[in-house]
């Protein structure tokens, strides 16, 4: 009985001295509220280890326990805790105002529209928890195509989602969730903080699972009160103001979880040793004393604490380091530190894996060096060494960032080319490495030419077996050594000889431009109720030296996907400006000049600066230029389209909707377009007016371009039948076979004088 009457005094002495010496802290309306509270309600995350959680017998744990311990040691407020079973129940229970405050809470842009945040007074970066398998992830921005597990609820969330928009999150309840998805291989990794993450690691024995990455931001932990708790937040702000660092440091160095009680109310037993409060001056001294003395303690576990950090991070770094250097030798040739045989057998499999039950395609690429001995047994191999680093630096550099270059061994190499859309697209990279191996290698006073052959095998198309894809890619490499050698060939002959074709169009498009083979034709724009001429479309053909005129069928695709159209369609305008302002000095009168523009040139800023070259040096009234743009491309980059386009506009100039029908327009777009005419696809003037889908879309058409104040052309009007049906219905301007095919500048000439 002695022995308790003693403590409570102690514990009576303690309080009385802490709150009569700190309190002054606090503003007047801050001490009225703490004295008037009788209770503080806390709402933390019950599984989350070791920071919190709440343990069998319903006491509140962990790390945050300190902290919270820490901060509220000068408060006479009782702590009462309100239970949950996992995160999203707290942040659902501190919504619903259950309770008034979260001792550990992330700080998220969401939660500060419910919760008052005091500031961080614990961080800590955000890791990935990968299986043993998975290479360390440098960079998550390069994986966001994988899935991560994240705990519902949690701040993590917020962050990620910010950062990383395309992120693919997977919600778990909690910690050991995720890590059970993540072994089990549901997700590519789970993401979290390491000392959470290594407690249940070691806890649950997850002998497959390691942290494989760190991410460049991470918890900013702190404490949260309800919107409504201003001067509760405003008090635990000058409490963790007011606390010693060293002591949080210390709680942080431990990393033990402690069990927080709940104060206990001891108005009754101070009541009853207020008779005893003289006693209390033979404590004074005493206690002083032990004060010291802890403090003194606490200070040289903090020196030895902060000494052992340093060691374990010193040693962390060293083991890190040691890990990537054994994990680059295992995975990168040590010359040209290109991906090895084991590294580039990793990422055709994961290349395969992304494009399974899908539409796209994986080619593989063999190749090798082309009479390479003779350099190692002329020069040494010291020389042929340098020689091929030379060529991992030059086919990087055709290589984009999510394809992959190996060197198998030797002057062997490989390329991986990931996701395509079609077998095609192999065909320029393939040319590429080519042309880029040409440049001949300066060594003392010798050049050295170097060329390669290269075997391509396609996945699914030639096999679904990675060995087998790597035989027949071996096997097309020795294919183009035998037909010569610089070239590549295709495991499937078909695909080889489709490929060489589309080449040598390249090739020939590209002599074309330099020898000036493209000419425009022109076709007359009539108004049909008077038969009048109002304008021409120009047309561009090829005067090909051996094969003749070819229409745009012919060599238009390929102009596009090579970016010759851009010259190709300037070459146009200069020669179209140049005959209409030809014709109108004769006296003649050609109407509105009608031009094609290709998206592409919207997205060089120096299209607009050749127009307007142009338009000056043929003493061009921008007035007649009318500039038709496919409405299937304008909708793929609506807005930007829509900014280019009125900086055309502004000159003067009319813009046009071509093939309008087919590109499926949104209608608020339409309206922003700076457009003055609709023409309607030739595809729906075919069949009318006997068809009645395309008679119903061209009505459709034609009322839609009336109600906008938009002119209306037709374009392929062949019949009578079609004139009629389209006069009836308020169509007026027409292009077709019906008044005259495409024709050339000199035949334009005769047309218009005969107009006269």
């Amino acid at each position: 009985m002695h022995k308790i009457f003693l403590s409570l005094f102690f514990i009576f002495y303690t309080s009385l001295s802490l709150f009569s010496q700190e309190f002054d802290d606090f503003s007047d309306t801050q001490k009225l509220y703490l004295k008037n509270t009788k209770e503080i309600k806390i709402c933390v995350d019950p599984v989350w280890k070791p920071f919190e959680w709440i343990d069998e017998k319903g006491n509140y744990r962990g790390m945050g326990s300190e902290y919270l311990k820490l901060f509220t040691q000068r408060l006479n407020v009782k702590i009462k805790l309100h239970k949950t079973k996992n995160w999203s129940q707290t942040i659902a229970a501190i919504k619903e105002k259950k309770c008034d405050l979260l001792p550990m809470v992330g700080i998220t842009q969401e939660r500060k529209k419910f919760l008052n945040f005091t500031t961080e007074y614990y961080t800590a970066p955000y890791v990935i928890a990968t299986t043993l398998n998975k290479s360390f992830i440098e960079d998550i921005s390069q994986k966001l195509n994988k899935k991560y597990a994240v705990v519902k609820s949690s701040a993590i969330i917020d962050d990620l989602r910010r950062q990383y928009k395309n992120i693919k999150i997977v919600e778990v309840k909690d910690i050991l969730e995720g890590l059970s998805l993540v072994n089990e291989g549901k997700v590519y990794g789970f993401i979290n903080i390491t000392t959470a993450i290594s407690y249940l690691i070691q806890k649950e024995g997850f002998e497959n699972i390691k942290i494989a990455g760190k991410l460049p931001f991470g918890f900013k932990i702190a404490i949260g009160t309800n919107k409504d708790k201003v001067i509760l937040r405003d008090i635990f702000q000058k409490l963790i103001n007011n606390t010693d660092k060293n002591a949080i440091e210390t709680i942080n160095a431990k990393g033990v979880s402690l069990l927080i009680e709940e104060v206990q109310d001891y108005t009754l037993a101070y009541q009853i040793l207020l008779f005893f409060a003289l006693l209390t001056l033979a404590f004074v001294y005493r206690q002083y004393l032990l004060k010291k003395l802890n403090t003194s303690l606490v200070e040289k576990i903090q020196t030895k604490t902060a000494e052992l950090q340093e060691l374990n991070k010193v040693l962390e770094k060293k083991v890190q380091d040691r890990t990537q250097e054994l994990t680059h030798q295992a995975h990168y040739d040590s010359l040209t530190q290109l991906p090895n045989r084991v590294l580039f057998h990793q990422k055709l499999l994961e290349a395969i894996n992304e494009v399974k039950d899908t539409q796209k395609f994986v080619a593989l690429f063999f190749i090798d060096l082309d009479r390479f001995k003779e350099i190692n047994d002329s020069f040494g191999h010291h020389i042929g060494d340098e020689i091929l680093c030379y060529v991992a630096n030059k086919l990087s550099a055709v290589i984009s960032k999510e394809d992959t270059l190996a060197r198998l061994g030797g002057d062997e190499f490989t390329v991986i080319l990931r996701n395509l859309n079609s077998v095609e697209e192999a065909n320029p990279v393939a040319q590429a490495l080519l042309d880029i191996l040409k440049e001949p290698i300066k060594h003392n006073s010798h050049l050295l030419y170097l060329s390669a052959s290269i075997g391509i095998s396609i996945y699914p198309t030639d096999d679904t077996d990675i060995n087998n894809l790597i035989k027949n890619a071996d096997a097309a490499m020795y294919k183009a050594k035998e037909d010569g050698r610089n070239n590549f060939r295709f495991y499937s002959h078909k695909l080889t000889q489709k490929a060489f074709s589309k080449v040598i169009l390249q090739g020939e498009l590209k002599e074309a431009i330099i020898n000036k083979e493209f000419i425009v034709y022109y076709q007359p724009q009539i108004d049909a109720r008077t038969d009048m001429l109002i304008g021409f479309e120009a047309l561009v053909r090829w005067n090909h030296p051996s094969k003749g005129i070819l229409s745009p069928f012919h060599f238009i695709k390929s102009a596009e996907e090579t970016g010759l159209i851009i010259e190709i369609d300037q070459e146009v305008m200069t020669q179209a400006m140049k005959d209409f302002s030809s014709w109108i000095q004769k006296g003649l009168k050609p109407g509105h000049l009608s031009l094609n523009l290709e998206t592409q040139h919207l997205a060089h800023a120096q299209y607009i600066e050749t127009l307007k070259r142009n338009i000056k040096q043929h003493n061009f009234n921008p007035e007649w230029l009318e500039l038709e743009v496919l409405e299937s491309d304008v909708m793929k980059n609506a807005d930007e389209a829509i900014s280019k386009l009125n900086l055309i506009h502004d000159l003067g100039i009319k813009i046009s909707i071509d093939d309008f029908g087919t590109g499926y327009s949104s209608l608020s777009y339409l309206k922003k377009l700076p457009i003055d005419k609709l023409k309607i696809d030739k595809s729906f003037i075919d069949d009318v007016p006997q068809d009645e889908e395309d008679t119903s879309i061209v009505k459709a058409i034609i009322a839609l371009g009336n109600s906008l104040n938009l002119e209306i052309i037709a374009e392929g009007v062949e019949t009578l039948k079609q004139k009629e049906f389209l006069l009836e219905h308020d169509c007026y301007n027409m292009q077709g076979y019906l008044y005259a095919k495409p024709m050339s500048k000199d035949d334009v000439e005769i047309y218009l004088k005969d107009k006269l």
